[in-house]
């Protein structure tokens, strides 16, 4: 994430009503937004968590909430990243897929055009057109399973030439709360004497403080920052999470053994600014040929805890370990 921001207006949350138990929103009717001030949105709910797609941009989730809850994803208005050639990328807040490594001509492509919604079953698909510029295409699928959700994120190659990229998905937050990076606990040698974990850096972090404390082999990054900062470690736990205000969201993905990660290996990010905080996960880097697309699959939970609980318990009041993907 760059830290080269324009500020915009703040619009406050919209309450919204939930759908019946199991249900998706019709692909026609849209819903009201504390996001976009346009009302082409799609609602998606189960009996206790409820989504909002966006339909005019993307592909977004801009809201993820218990059903009759707040939303938990950061709303940021027309907060965006200035880009070189005088367009914006709008951050929007919610959840995006980019694409890695981070390079502003490609990784901010704008993705303000509307976009293809299908319904697969149980599964709702949003699909973005390959971009002229970059020549690759977007896609997220969404399901609701077993009281979570599952989210794919699709890239694909529709341009000429080879490209070598990896998808990398990020959830931006409300500032105001904890974000719990863990890093890896088992060993790599039977004597227990190698190192077994590394921690990332990013070039503007770490310059005149340090943005996180380490607890029980977990990273703890509070959002109180007036610069920005990014750490990332390995998916070897298969987790990260937000906390803030009593509500702890989690999102899981797998670590592929063998596989190639740029940014150092760090599959597992996060990002904090003064305006927001994100959760990000890498794919492997992929060499697509023309025609040849990469998946990553993230899974989303989220819980609601004493808000007197102090976030380095979380892990453990949990379950975080002893859950899988």
């Amino acid at each position: 994430m760059s830290s080269c921001v324009t500020h915009g207006s703040y619009r406050p949350p919209v309450t919204q009503e939930p759908r019946e138990k199991g249900t998706v929103g019709s692909l026609l009717e849209p819903a009201r937004s504390a996001i976009s001030t346009n009302p082409a949105e799609i609602r998606l709910s189960d009996s206790r968590l409820e989504l909002t797609v966006a339909t005019t941009f993307g592909p977004r989730v801009t809201a993820f909430r218990f059903v009759r809850g707040d939303n938990v994803f950061a709303e940021l208005g027309d907060l965006s990243i200035s880009l070189p050639d005088g367009r914006n990328y709008r951050l929007v807040g919610g959840h995006r897929l980019w694409v890695a490594p981070e390079i502003p001509e490609i990784t901010y492509e704008p993705d303000d055009a509307p976009v293809a919604v299908s319904e697969e079953g149980s599964r709702l698909r949003i699909d973005q057109a390959a971009s002229p510029a970059t020549g690759i295409a977007k896609s997220l699928t969404l399901q609701f399973v077993d009281g979570r959700v599952e989210v794919m994120h699709s890239i694909s190659n529709r341009g000429r030439a080879p490209i070598r990229i990896a998808p990398w998905a990020i959830t931006q937050f409300p500032v105001g709360g904890t974000a719990l990076l863990p890093v890896p606990v088992t060993p790599t040698d039977k004597h227990g004497l190698q190192p077994n974990a590394e921690i990332v850096l990013w070039p503007y972090t770490g310059i005149g403080d340090t943005p996180f404390l380490l607890h029980d082999r977990t990273m703890i990054i509070p959002s109180d920052r007036t610069e920005a900062a990014k750490v990332g470690t390995t998916l070897d736990r298969g987790w990260l999470a937000y906390v803030r205000d009593g509500l702890v969201f989690v999102k899981r993905a797998r670590q592929i053994p063998e596989a190639e990660y740029l940014d150092r290996g760090a599959a597992a990010q996060c990002y904090c600014s003064a305006d927001f905080v994100e959760l990000e996960t890498l794919a492997p880097v992929a060499a697509l040929e023309p025609g040849a697309g990469v998946e990553h699959t993230e899974s989303w939970e989220l819980y609601e805890v004493d808000p007197n609980v102090e976030p380095p318990q979380i892990p453990e009041i949990l379950g975080l370990d002893r859950s899988e993907l």
